[in-house]
């Protein structure tokens, strides 16, 4: 069987930089924020990716599917296959073709974010160098240099790059399609790795988000005759204070987060205000606070969003009733108008997930990074940073463990990089992968 290391001298960086050159290229056609008007074209990445495998796909030695549904054709997730001599499978899931927006006048970018930037030590600058197109470039290589070795691997090799990983879910289009089209169900015969993390990991847990808006109306009027008045605003930040210390109690540290290493426990807070008033002299009538849940895997979001809600419902039946909290501003004026507290939970929301640390797939990922990078990258590690899908595909039977190879502190913020010889060695760890995954 192969070492790792034979990957080595038929590595080529040059290539590799080429490559991602073509795809940050066509990085401003990948943006994606619908409320923006920026829908990407997925397309443009996926017809970079199968030129780059032109020859092998010709001769048949990988099977490319291209998967959108009516309506959508511009914009395609890849499934890509080489066939294993034996049984079993290893997916490679989850890099995606779209990024997040980039403005480089407004950010304070220093390179050109839709141009492939390569220093003198090799840090490549670009929009989705760590967020993903250098994971998907890792992965185009890995079956690249598989094809080009001339004997098959053990296990079947499938790697499934997603379109519209970075908004909101889109019938038809992404991994929910993908899976729909049954096009994941010959992968339940081996582990699946995610390759949308960082920093190498492996990532064996990740966090639950939700977004809610809490609206808050008062009685508005001059700021010298406040006993007139009910300030929104200040109404607002008690009712935010008193979410958040009821969140810290019902959802507290759990003992399983110190197992899998969370640095964070589940956290509730408040990330934007809105308080339309134009005048110092005038108390607002309205506010909105805008936040999100992040709940580690441990607790259940859709229980959690419920018991949100009813909070708030219960409090402001306290201020209706004439009891609000101690400390709280005043919130009824002589006339008996009163102040409002309501919360609206966003429709959709992601779960977290806890990866199965008895996993072969997982024993596997932490003996290629070590054998590829050392000790000091193959701890375990997890984050209250949410990934899409990832639950669901446990849930459905897939062992899903999690890993990535850009740097985690950069992403989705100006002057994104990643460093050439972490993809190298990516590559060398995913290749470990493929020959020794028991």
């Amino acid at each position: 069987m192969s070492s790792p290391d034979s990957v080595l001298p038929v590595w080529n960086q040059d290539r590799f930089v080429e490559l991602l050159e073509r795809l940050v290229a066509v990085g401003s056609d990948l943006q994606n924020a619908p409320d923006r008007g920026l829908v990407p074209r997925e397309e443009l990445a996926a017809e970079v990716v199968l030129d780059w495998l032109g020859p092998h796909l010709e001769r048949g030695v990988i099977r490319a599917e291209r998967l959108a549904g009516p309506g959508f054709e511009r914009r395609p997730s890849l499934v890509l296959t080489l066939q294993g001599s034996g049984p079993g499978t290893v997916g490679f899931v989850g890099a995606h073709f779209d990024v997040v927006p980039a403005d480089a006048e407004a950010e304070g970018w220093t390179h050109d974010p839709f141009s492939l930037h390569r220093t003198s030590d090799d840090v490549l600058y670009g929009r989705g160098v760590s967020d993903a197109l250098g994971n998907l470039a890792v992965a185009v290589e890995l079956l690249r240099l598989l094809a080009e070795r001339g004997e098959p691997p053990r296990r079947t090799v499938a790697v499934v790059l997603i379109a519209n990983e970075e908004s909101v879910r889109v019938p038809g289009v992404g991994l929910d399609y993908v899976v729909e089209a049954g096009a994941l169900a010959p992968l339940r015969q081996g582990p699946i790795y995610w390759l949308d993390s960082t920093d190498f990991g492996p990532t064996v847990g990740t966090g639950g988000v939700a977004r809610w808006d809490l609206r808050v109306t008062g009685v508005t009027g001059h700021s010298g005759m406040a006993h007139n008045c009910v300030n929104a605003l200040e109404l607002a930040m008690a009712a935010t204070r008193a979410l958040g210390e009821w969140f810290v109690e019902a959802f507290p540290p759990h003992p399983e987060e110190r197992r899998y290493g969370f640095p964070s426990p589940s956290t509730l807070k408040p990330t934007l205000i809105d308080v339309p008033n134009r005048k110092f002299t005038m108390i607002p009538g309205r506010a909105r606070v805008t936040g999100d849940v992040r709940l580690t895997p441990f607790y259940e979001m859709r229980p959690a969003l419920a018991a949100l809600e009813q909070f708030v419902a219960d409090l402001d039946r306290r201020l209706e009733s004439g009891d609000p909290p101690a400390g709280f501003p005043r919130t009824r004026v002589a006339d008996g108008r009163r102040g409002t507290v309501a919360i609206d939970v966003a429709d959709g929301f992601l779960e977290g997930m806890a990866c199965d640390l008895d996993s072969p797939g997982l024993a596997a990922l932490q003996r290629a990074i070590s054998s590829v990078r050392g000790e000091r990258d193959s701890g375990r590690y997890s984050m209250t940073a949410s990934l899409p899908l990832v639950r669901e595909l446990q849930r459905d039977g897939f062992d899903v463990q999690i890993t990535g190879f850009g740097i985690g502190a950069c992403m989705h913020a100006p002057d994104e990089h990643g460093r050439l010889q972490d993809f190298m060695d990516g590559l060398a760890v995913l290749w470990h992968v493929v020959e020794h995954l028991e």
